[in-house]
């Protein structure tokens, strides 16, 4: 029965004229900003590095697994950030492979003493491949497992692959928008075939409030605490989703709770309705290191067969929190 499911999947794969797959879905939108809007390039204080991984449905047997590294930096006589984003996503027994290669550059511009534009650009490289050797063929299983006829002529395609990003912020407030997939690139395996990348879009904000009291002591860090509520929409041709977070900082913990669907108001076939799952986040925010995890729980009806996912992320800064901390709005979003 297995061998059947395979080589139904392997047929379809191989006959579809135009194909869609999946990007790199985070949890911690925030751990690697620059993934999320290339105008968060160079947003925060001074130079930043990020590792995030992220292991998607691991009941399913050799399902999603994602790696990102980021780094960026700003210049400040420039009002510049300039970065780089290098991402690598698995999936499948033949290793479906995407990986993405992205310059970075943002431009800030200080609208008001309180009011901060950035806008950014990614144009980058992408590179689809597998491996042929671990998929079954049809010819195998009617001749035992044995070498298939097959012969693929190319098994990987490298494409050119632009996005470009908007963010507008306060002390306390921020919203933004981005697009990848500009110039929907074919990343289709074979040159007769077309698999073109649609555009995917997003808009994502929220709010910073400081639980505070002005009588507090500022030496004493442990006191200061904050809630921050966040959300991000995101959308690619039919598809669409909704996130709805909420963060309770205090000294170095960081507790995150969000819901990611659109219930009542969407779904894409009767039965089958725009409900993903519930995450929770765990973050230790030091002076210079960040260090998150999170686990989705899935509430689709895959609840039984996915296992949710898991999502580690690290952060760390190349100099103090505190440096030029005073002469630029800082963007107030969360860290993971």
């Amino acid at each position: 029965m297995k061998s059947i499911i395979k080589l139904t999947l392997v047929i379809l794969l191989m006959s579809a004229t135009k194909l869609v797959s999946q990007d790199i879905h985070l949890t911690q939108f925030y751990s690697s900003p620059v993934y999320l809007n290339p105008a968060f390039t160079g947003g925060d204080v001074c130079s930043r590095v990020s590792l995030t991984y992220r292991n998607q449905w691991p009941g399913i047997s050799k399902a999603y697994n994602s790696y990102l590294f980021s780094i960026d930096h700003y210049i400040p006589t420039q009002k510049i950030g300039i970065g780089l984003l290098i991402g690598t996503d698995v999936a499948g027994s033949g290793g479906l492979t995407t990986t993405l290669i992205n310059p970075l550059i943002a431009y800030e511009l200080k609208v008001t003493r309180a009011l901060v534009i950035r806008f950014g650009v990614q144009p980058g490289l992408g590179i689809k491949s597998i491996s042929y050797k671990n998929l079954l063929f049809g010819d195998q299983i009617v001749r035992g497992g044995g070498v298939a006829t097959i012969e693929p002529t190319a098994n990987s395609r490298t494409y050119f692959d632009v996005g470009a990003g908007a963010l507008a912020y306060t002390q306390n407030f921020w919203i933004g928008t981005s697009f990848y997939h500009l110039n929907t690139p074919n990343e289709a395996l074979k040159g007769e075939y077309e698999s073109v990348l649609p555009i995917k879009y997003s808009v994502h904000g929220g709010y910073n409030f400081s639980l505070n009291n002005e009588d507090d002591d500022e030496k004493n860090s442990f006191i200061k605490k904050s809630l921050s509520t966040a959300f991000n929409y995101r959308g690619q041709q039919k598809f669409d989703q909704l996130d709805i977070g909420v963060y309770y900082m205090q000294y170095v913990f960081n507790l995150g709770l969000w819901y990611r669907g659109i219930p009542f108001l969407k779904q894409y076939q009767p039965g089958y309705s725009n409900n993903d799952a519930i995450a929770v986040i765990v973050g230790l925010k030091a002076e210079r290191l960040n260090i998150g995890y999170s686990y989705d729980y899935t509430i689709s009806k895959l609840t039984n067969a996915s296992h949710g996912a898991h999502e580690i992320s690290i952060a760390y800064q190349l100099c103090k929190t505190n440096y030029n901390k005073k002469k630029r709005v800082r963007i107030p979003c969360p860290k993971f």
